[in-house]
């Protein structure tokens, strides 16, 4: 395994992705925090290849096992290229072996069982049904050759072929065997293949509507084709097929479907492409995307519409509205994706769990469709924008190239020049930076700027904006963020669903902002070039000085990290280890790698 390979089979792509993905977990959550990890040889080398370029890595997983790996840095916060297969020995091998992802997730959960009886043995399984996801993905584009997913806004949608980088299982798709009546590709935004969304129609008493400068009216004509619908009696709400396969197998709705209260109108709805969130639908020329229920494990979580999510969305759609129009030099630059309507239906008979489960299942969010404000070439689901393009390249290169005059050619790939790398960088730190810590030191609020929760706005290739989305996961700090809810009437589950403390929040940016996001576009945009990554770090250093002079207000956190403090990492790998749900996740702690570069002149050595 070196940068990227020609000509490998996507069995041996996927097998590269997978493994990629489980060592970024490994380095991160625990061999760089638990001071397990080294750049050297080991003592014994039998087996491993003698002649490679690079950096050797070595992890003592534990006493009995050892992994092994050439990468082209040393990076503090552990975003490296690997150059070669991973190895392992373990204390009675008497030679090093090559693993794949299957192998490489088996062995650490069998030593892991050793100390914890209580590790999560599904996760094996797992890793296997991301990879093989992965490999029909990478199947599926190499018949596919004009797809380009930095082509427009759906592309971006539809072109994360390898997902989430620094997830164990980033394609895990656990869909029910009886609820797919031909496969999952139709459902798969991978496949760029439009599907008519299932529609059921309810009586029009137990439809709620809530709404912000939204018209019930036209929010119903939005959720659904109400040409089914008989007028002033019924209503029509959609669902993902896959959702309304599960939403009839429930007794409880068997015995309304047989009764008519509630009557099945199959897939009759928009026709509609999901983003890679897979429960959210674009249709071209909507006005809104269409988030729905799906009671399926992506990833980590089940995608459902909780029913304080269906409430606490309006409550933040209302307070983004008022930070809209407030004359905040720190917000200038702010832009979000207005989600001012939710919908669901309840029976009349019920008790109150039952009546809650009904919401879940049929309720929907409305999410502006920023591309008629900005056109769909103007925007980019920054998650595809820095990663890898089916060949394991980074895709953002060649699209600065095409940005600039007078790019250079190396090899098979064109590169831009490396000042052209770090302009186009620091624009896009600027569009970046300002609004999202604007909003939590001067607001207390807490957007979570990870890459599948931006959005690019460009002209011509060139960073203008970011765009900020998915209000469910938007929380209000308990010491500033909560003189928002003045004059709001909550739930207290609700309320509560809604408020992080003061270091909750900053963990989570602070995580969603430097780990997830801008050490996967340093990497990215560092490609062949590890040196590169020292100059961004310190462009992301000179970005920040200059957002806490413009702050305005005390900012200690910031203040910390400017002067060398810790990077929190969220685990994600430990997450799915104990089978805990998202929220549970907890935190340790990377180097800070502009304070890296202070002491040690870099943040990364290189090979």
């Amino acid at each position: 395994m070196s940068y990227a390979q020609e000509h490998r089979s996507a069995s041996d792509i996927s097998q590269c992705a997978s493994v990629h993905a489980l060592l970024n977990c490994i380095i991160k959550e625990v061999a760089i925090p638990e001071r397990t990890l080294a750049f050297q040889w080991p003592s014994h080398r039998r087996g491993l290849p003698e002649a490679l370029s690079g950096i050797p890595l070595l992890i003592e997983w534990s006493t009995s096992l050892h992994l092994w790996v050439m990468v082209d840095r040393q990076s503090t916060v552990g975003s490296q290229y690997y150059l070669s297969d991973v190895y392992l020995k373990s204390k009675d091998d008497t030679t090093w072996m090559a693993a794949s992802a299957e192998m490489l997730i088996s062995r650490l959960l069998k030593h892991l069982l050793r100390v914890d009886a209580g590790i999560n043995q599904e996760l094996a399984q797992q890793v296997r049904q991301s990879r093989q996801v992965m490999a029909e993905i990478v199947r599926h584009a190499a018949k596919q050759s004009n797809r380009q997913p930095l082509a427009d806004y759906p592309s971006s949608e539809q072109g994360l072929w390898f997902g989430h980088p620094n997830h164990p299982t980033p394609k895990a798709r656990q869909w029910p065997d009886d609820c797919l009546a031909d496969g999952t590709p139709s459902y798969a935004p991978e496949y760029g293949v439009a599907t008519s969304l299932y529609q059921f129609s309810f009586p029009a008493d137990g439809v709620r509507v809530l709404a912000n400068r939204v018209e019930e009216e036209d929010v119903l004509s939005y959720v659904a084709d109400q040409a089914a619908a008989e007028s002033g009696e019924r209503i029509v709400l959609s669902m993902h097929p896959v959702q309304a396969a599960m939403f009839k197998q429930s007794s409880a709705v068997k015995a309304l479907l047989q009764r008519n209260v509630i009557r099945d109108l199959g897939q009759s709805g928009f026709s509609a492409v999901p983003t890679a969130s897979m429960r959210t639908w674009y249709i071209e020329e909507h006005p809104w995307f269409i988030k729905g229920s799906l009671n399926v494990r992506i990833t980590n979580c089940v995608r459902k519409n909780a029913w304080y999510e269906l409430e606490s969305t309006l409550v933040i759609d209302r307070i983004m509205h008022q930070l809209g129009r407030l004359e905040d030099p720190s917000l200038a630059t702010l832009l979000v994706a207005e989600e001012p309507a939710t919908v669901h239906w309840t029976p009349n008979e019920g008790n109150e769990e039952q009546q809650r489960w009904f919401r879940e299942q049929t309720g929907i969010i409305l999410r502006e469709n920023f591309c008629r404000r900005f056109s769909p070439q103007a925007c980019l689901l920054t998650g595809t924008l820095f990663a890898r393009d089916t060949t394991l390249v980074p895709m953002v290169l060649h699209f600065i190239s095409q940005a600039y005059e007078g790019s250079l050619s190396t090899g098979t790939s064109t590169l831009p020049e490396q000042n052209q790398v770090r302009a186009w960088f620091q624009a896009y730190l600027k569009a970046l930076l300002p609004p999202v810590l604007g909003l939590f030191f001067r607001h207390g609020i807490v957007m979570e700027p990870h890459l599948q929760n931006c959005v690019l706005i460009h002209e011509a290739g060139t960073p203008q904006k970011m765009l900020l989305r998915d209000f469910e996961g938007v929380k209000l700090t308990r010491d500033k963020g909560t003189a928002w809810l003045a004059g709001e009437v909550l739930h207290p589950r609700v309320e509560a669903s809604m408020i992080y403390s003061r270091e909750q929040g900053w963990n989570r940016i602070a995580y969603c902002l430097f780990v997830n996001h801008i050490a996967e576009a340093i990497l990215a945009l560092s490609w062949r070039r590890p040196a590169l990554a020292d100059a961004l770090w310190q462009d992301t250093s000179t970005a920040l000085q200059h957002v806490r002079s413009q702050l305005e207000v005390a900012a200690p956190e910031l203040d910390a990290l400017l002067q060398g403090g810790a990077l929190p990492c969220k685990t994600n790998f430990k997450l799915r280890l104990m089978a805990q749900a998202d929220r549970q996740a907890q935190y340790v702690s990377l180097p800070n790698p502009w304070h890296a570069l202070r002491v040690m002149g870099r943040e990364v050595a290189y090979g």
